[in-house]
């Protein structure tokens, strides 16, 4: 007891020291083990080179079939539909007539306004000629102003009057302003009494289509007005469509939970004379960004990145995986364009 008593110190002592470098090796053991280079499965591990082809940076959108000119078409004022010469699915030509209102009693209106404004005028003429003495004489008193001032005013009420009643006459018809297809009639039966908003004849161009999609505000700063574009549309999947940007919006899309803008396509509008394309019908656009020629890539699975550095494993002569930092350039969803950090000898490293 003596003994231990008397050594305490030292054994503490020893205790701490080896307690200080038991922690030190298992800090340098574990330094270790996070640093070195991962262990590649052998037999599981893919060795291949860089390879050269073309390359392109692209984004696909899924949007719509749309058209740019559509005509809802209404009555200015209530009447008796007179009758309907247009139903769904009929093609229309610009300025042909599709609906009338029934005009008679507009007729007697008009002639009632006409009668009115001449015997406006007639007044007005007999008001000049009682004043036009002291008009020519510029003796003219205040309540003789007034006289004069009233009797211009009865007659421009009147002109007003029948010019509104003639505009009625001519609203009464309702003529398309476009040519296209039919392709909605609210009220298809005459003889009814209806107000503006219960007849609403509905006419589309069907050579006026465009491709829409929406894009998000991530990659809208990289397209622009005439890029290349692939189009695919799901009621013809075998078929592909040339085509190009047309249109960005400048403002964002409203309603929408994040910021995403229009973006619009040109479609063949001159082979839709048959209807081929029709509004609503879904698909895909692939913008072409750019493209590289005869340059170096890689599978993307070839890649890694931790950090804003990128770099692959590369196997020396002494069968060791070397780590390399490489440069990149255009990416896409298999494939990386290399541009800096490895030569064309290299064996880079893939774990499957």
């Amino acid at each position: 007891m003596a003994f231990f008593k008397k050594h305490l110190k030292k054994i503490i002592i020893i205790s701490v020291v080896l307690l200080i470098s038991g922690f030190g090796v298992y800090r340098a053991n574990a330094k270790t083990k996070t640093s070195e280079t991962p262990k590649f499965d052998v037999k599981k591990e893919t060795v291949i080179s860089l390879k050269k082809e073309t390359i392109k940076e692209e984004i696909t959108l899924t949007g719509s079939v749309d058209a740019a000119s559509k005509a809802n078409l209404q009555f200015q004022t209530s009447g008796q539909l007179a009758w309907v010469g247009v139903k769904v699915g009929d093609k229309v030509k610009k300025y042909q007539a599709i609906a009338s209102l029934n005009k008679e009693i507009l007729k007697k209106q008009l002639q009632a306004d006409f009668n009115s404004y001449r015997s406006a005028l007639a007044t007005f003429d007999d008001t000049q000629d009682d004043y036009k003495t002291e008009k020519d004489s510029l003796t003219l008193t205040d309540d003789m102003k007034r006289i004069l001032v009233r009797s211009q005013n009865t007659l421009d009420n009147s002109v007003i009057n029948y010019e509104l009643q003639d505009l009625a006459m001519k609203y009464a018809t309702l003529t398309s302003p476009i040519n296209g297809v039919v392709t909605a009639v609210e009220q298809p039966n005459s003889g009814l009494n209806i107000t503006p908003a219960s007849a609403t004849f509905s006419i589309i161009d069907p050579t006026s289509i465009y491709f829409k999609a929406q894009i998000d505000q991530e990659d809208v700063t990289k397209v622009k007005v005439g890029d290349k574009t692939i189009i695919t549309l799901d009621s013809f999947p075998q078929e592909e469509f040339n085509s190009e940007v047309t249109y960005v919006s400048f403002t964002p899309i409203s309603g929408q939970t994040s910021t995403v803008y229009e973006i619009r396509f040109k479609l063949d509008s001159d082979s839709n004379q048959d209807l081929k394309y029709r509004l609503g019908m879904e698909g895909d656009a692939t913008i072409s960004l750019r493209q590289v020629d005869n340059t170096f890539t890689l599978p993307i699975d070839a890649i890694h990145q931790e950090t804003e550095i990128p770099y692959v494993f590369v196997k020396n002569d002494n069968n060791q995986l070397v780590k390399k930092e490489i440069k990149i350039g255009i990416e896409t969803d298999t494939t990386v364009e290399i541009l800096e950090g490895l030569s064309e000898n290299d064996q880079v490293v893939i774990s499957k």
